[in-house]
């Protein structure tokens, strides 16, 4: 009896006990812990406030927070599902800096601010802090040294008064160098100006990027990019830039992976020292680099060089001479021409669709009939005269082409031609070729004896280097460059009765026609320069159909989306852009070869 007596004392006090814990979970008791808390820190910078990373956090408390003290937002966030089963219980929380705040009876834990209080309304509390404050509690290692303090800011959280067992933190970093300064800080000559380089010694992580600066102050300083402050910042700087005084900013932030920047609004002829600080992704600046010293003075692009040398080129719109402007007038006519043939053709194609479709409604006319065109003298202006395509492929009338190849405009032509040594482009920009890209659209106007089609097309050239010094020999900060935008109108024959007639994958080809290659010439520190040089082409090339890696699968695509051939193409020609043997125009012609893909519909 007596252990029944016993057995039952025991099934009272757990029914008791659980029953006491479910009422304490129905009047909103729920256990929390750290993971139901959120404690994150932000920057405040004027009126704007941003969030601290991780990586920021830990770089943000350097030397520079002790000397120049900034405010700090922290802020405290309960998550969604533990405000929900709060119920009528009150959390509160109080922030502190130690080691071990989340232990009751441990000793150096600093608290700080007032009580925040959260709740299911409520889910987010705030207490904004200064550097400063946050420095004395953790110690304060002193502004002066480079020695470093671990400790970490906690938000003690009391549920119902009841401290948590565990407690949400953020490790903190007191003191340190913050930022390193860049080094092999190196200067180039720049007119008005100087081109800095230097060499990073932080990563993307520590770093957003670095700023120049310049004594004596250039007339209009830049902003500066990093925290500032009437007191000495990072400890160590030297000369004017002890104190990273925002008046000698004289760059813009330049990014993170970049090194080098052109400083302007300077003057030339006077000597200025420089340095370049780094700046912390949380804004904080590392002290100045090592100090060192340049001079801006004039510099010579390639077109001082080409008019040093003698070079005659007109500029603007004077394009060579009468001859010039009589070939230009020609190949305007020649463009204005074709346009206009295509929307007559458009105009007749659209009234030739509209008779085919009522012949197709009166059932007057088949099928392919409308497809290929046929006696009805109307609707075969909708394909080029004589189209030759077999019964199972689309009817053929443009032809589209990619087109890439080396080249080196002959600029020095002019000079060597009259027995000149001078060869400015050559020194300027060295003898190798460059990159020409260019689109070429071929309209196919006749099928007799293969394709006959009047092509235009545009392309882009592009060279750069740095310009000359006032020795014509040291190279400078500025740059220096040449664009050319040549445009062109051909007349194209393809020999492509080879592959319609016998299956040759090679068509051989040839081109010829007027060209008008527009340019310009610009500098760093100078306004640019345009100006136009016509001339003549001649090509001859071949290509080779693609459909020979596939022949079903390219039928399929001519079916699909009306593309009759897809081919890569070779060719080799010669631009005669001179003028037509004027000595006032900028010769960029070449001889070269080009490569690329064609598309014929």
């Amino acid at each position: 009896m007596k252990h029944r007596a016993g057995l039952a004392g025991a099934v009272v006090i757990l029914l008791s006990t659980l029953g006491g814990r479910a009422r304490a979970q129905d009047a909103g008791t729920a256990a929390l812990s750290s993971a139901d808390f959120t404690l994150t820190l932000s920057r405040v910078s004027g009126a704007t406030t941003t969030p601290l990373t991780s990586d920021e956090v830990a770089t943000y408390f350097s030397r520079a927070r002790c000397d120049c003290p900034t405010n700090v937002v922290a802020s405290l966030t309960i998550s969604s599902t533990a405000a929900a089963n709060l119920g009528a219980s009150t959390v509160d929380a109080q922030l502190g800096v130690g080691s071990d705040c989340d232990i009751a009876t441990a000793p150096g834990c600093t608290l700080l601010g007032a009580a925040l209080s959260l709740s299911a309304a409520q889910q987010t509390t705030t207490e904004t802090l200064t550097t400063s404050t946050i420095f004395t509690a953790g110690g304060d290692p002193g502004c002066s040294t480079t020695t470093t303090v671990g400790t970490r800011l906690w938000a003690i959280v009391r549920l119902d008064g009841t401290r948590l067992p565990t407690e949400p933190s953020l490790a903190l970093t007191l003191g340190g160098a913050g930022p390193t300064a860049p080094t092999s800080v190196t200067l180039a000559s720049a007119s008005d100006g100087l081109l800095v380089s230097w060499t990073a010694t932080g990563d993307a992580t520590t770093l957003q990027g670095h700023q120049v600066l310049c004594a004596p102050a250039p007339a209009t300083p830049m902003s500066p990019a990093y925290d500032t402050c009437p007191a000495a910042l990072p400890d160590g700087g030297t000369g004017p830039f002890a104190s990273l005084d925002a008046q000698f900013v004289c760059s813009g932030l330049v990014p993170f992976g970049t090194t080098s920047t052109r400083v302007h609004g300077l003057t030339n002829g006077t000597a200025y020292q420089i340095a370049v600080v780094a700046v912390g992704i949380d804004g904080t600046p590392s002290a100045p680099s090592t100090v060192v010293s340049g001079t801006p003075g004039p510099t010579y692009g390639f077109e001082d060089i080409y008019t040093r040398s003698g070079g005659t080129a007109a500029t603007g719109c004077d394009v060579g001479g009468g001859a010039g402007r009589r070939w230009g007038i020609a190949l305007g006519v020649g463009v204005a021409s074709i346009a206009a043939a295509l929307r007559r053709r458009r105009r007749r194609a659209v009234r030739a669709l509209v008779v085919l479709v009522g012949l197709g409604g009166l059932g007057a006319r088949p099928a392919h009939a409308q497809d290929h065109g046929g006696a009805d003298g109307d609707s075969i202006l909708s394909t080029p005269i004589g189209d030759t395509a077999h019964a199972d492929e689309s009817p053929r009338a443009w032809n589209f082409e990619l087109r890439f190849g080396p080249y080196r405009p002959d600029v020095d032509s002019e000079f060597s031609d009259r027995g000149s040594p001078a060869r400015p482009y050559a020194q300027t920009f060295g003898s190798s070729r460059h990159l020409m890209v260019g689109l070429e659209i071929d309209r196919q106007v006749l099928h007799r004896g293969g394709t006959w089609a009047v092509g235009l097309g545009v392309g882009h050239y592009q060279v750069s280097a740095a310009a000359f010094e006032a020795n014509l020999t040291t190279r400078s900060g500025d740059e220096t460059t040449l664009t050319l935008v040549p445009v062109w109108l051909s007349l194209v024959y393809r020999a492509d009765i080879l592959r319609q007639r016998f299956h040759s994958p090679l068509v051989p080809y040839a081109k010829a026609g007027l060209d008008c290659s527009i340019w310009k010439t610009s500098d760093t520190s100078e306004p640019s320069t345009d100006g136009k040089t016509f001339g003549w082409h001649a090509a001859a090339g071949v290509s080779l159909d693609l459909s020979i890696l596939d022949p079903e699968d390219a039928r399929a695509m001519d079916r699909e989306s009306g593309v009759n051939q897809t081919a890569v193409f070779f060719e080799y020609a010669h631009d005669g852009l001179d003028g037509f043997g004027s000595g006032s125009v900028l010769h960029v012609g070449d001889t070269t070869w080009t490569a690329g893909l064609m598309v014929e519909m």
